[in-house]
């Protein structure tokens, strides 16, 4: 029996790491706040290249393109389009294709797969720039 009672003191203490977000916080979310659709374009960091020159749209409902290019010797490039879904705090984005985005007025952070920012000597790097703004603010 105390086993169970120490169980369910782990699991409270693990609940409450992560606050469930107020009124005040969603209405003052990224996607509430800010007029997030756009066009975003920055070079990200690659281990076996000279960087992955990345550009990104987000548009209404919630929807994206995103066009990549390996930049080098040998380049390679990618274009997709998807959906993605915000996270229950209206600042975080997750692409159906996986990638994890900060979003701010300006610019979107990748974000690593815990949901946090990516540190180093790089980190800065790990960043888009909006380059050209879409519509006006989301009605959700």
């Amino acid at each position: 029996m105390k086993r169970i009672g120490i169980l369910l003191v782990i699991f409270a203490l693990i609940a409450c790491d992560q606050p469930e977000p107020t009124a005040n916080d969603i209405t003052a979310s990224s996607k509430h706040s800010i007029q997030w659709q756009g066009v975003y374009h920055g070079v990200f960091p690659c281990p076996s290249c000279e960087g992955m020159d990345t550009t990104i749209e987000l548009s209404l409902p919630n929807n994206y393109t995103i066009d990549t290019v390996r930049l080098g010797n040998d380049p390679l490039s990618y274009s997709g389009s998807g959906t993605f879904q915000w996270d229950k705090t209206g600042n975080i984005i997750i692409l159906d294709r996986g990638h994890i985005y900060q979003v701010y007025a300006d610019h979107l952070y990748l974000l690593d797969v815990e949901f946090k920012r990516i540190k180093g000597p790089d980190a800065e790097r790990y960043r888009v720039d909006k380059i050209k703004g879409l519509g006006s603010i989301s009605p959700n």
